[in-house]
């Protein structure tokens, strides 16, 4: 295996408390305000959790949450990079950084595929402690999401298609395991992240 490779810091951390995508087909609606921002956040085998106003919030593709009844033990976090969303505000127009519902955003001057990370990556925490995460897949854009980015909750499937597949290939970000963790760890905005490309 090569040696890890540098990515960037951790710019934000959020916990999706609910579903993001609401309403019935085909007429489902993409929302953002189940979206909580923190400064930290806890990986479990199980999934992310958060501390919020006091008390923990779990995000809704953690196994113990009640919206997930057969949680799905690949896609238990998700992770994006600010230089995707730089890209997504050139095709879009506008892309705050987060509404794609990531758990973990990371500042990087790239763009990152999933070849690069295809071994999972490593977050590095104060005093050296290493967060192995591993089995990164690509986050495949949905419709309500790209209608929500064209700014249009009924636009034509036709505009739709390119758009969708413009957020495609990891453009969206991807999605990780955490199952493979021994126990719960912490991790920070400005912590370091790098990647495991094999």
């Amino acid at each position: 295996m090569q040696q890890p490779t540098l990515i960037g810091s951790i710019e934000r951390l959020q916990i999706q408390r609910e579903r993001l995508i609401i309403g019935t087909r085909p007429d489902q609606v993409y929302r953002t305000d189940a979206l909580i921002a923190v400064d930290s956040m806890v990986l479990s085998p199980d999934g992310p959790l958060a501390k919020v106003d006091g008390g923990w919030v779990v995000a809704v593709h953690h196994a113990a949450h009640p919206a997930n009844p057969m949680p799905n033990l690949d896609r238990m976090l998700s992770v994006g990079f600010t230089s995707h969303y730089a890209a997504m505000a050139a095709h879009f127009g506008t892309a705050p950084i987060g509404v794609a519902g990531e758990n973990i955003i990371v500042k990087a001057d790239r763009m990152i595929t999933l070849d690069e990370i295809a071994g999972g990556i490593v977050i590095e925490r104060p005093g050296g402690a290493h967060i192995e995460l591993k089995g990164a897949a690509v986050a495949e854009p949905c419709v309500p999401f790209t209608r929500y980015m064209l700014n249009d909750p009924e636009a034509d499937l036709d505009i739709v298609k390119p758009n969708r597949d413009f957020l495609r290939k990891g453009m969206r970000g991807f999605v990780m395991a955490t199952a493979g963790l021994s126990e719960s760890v912490e991790v920070s905005l400005g912590d370091k992240v790098y990647a495991h490309s094999s």
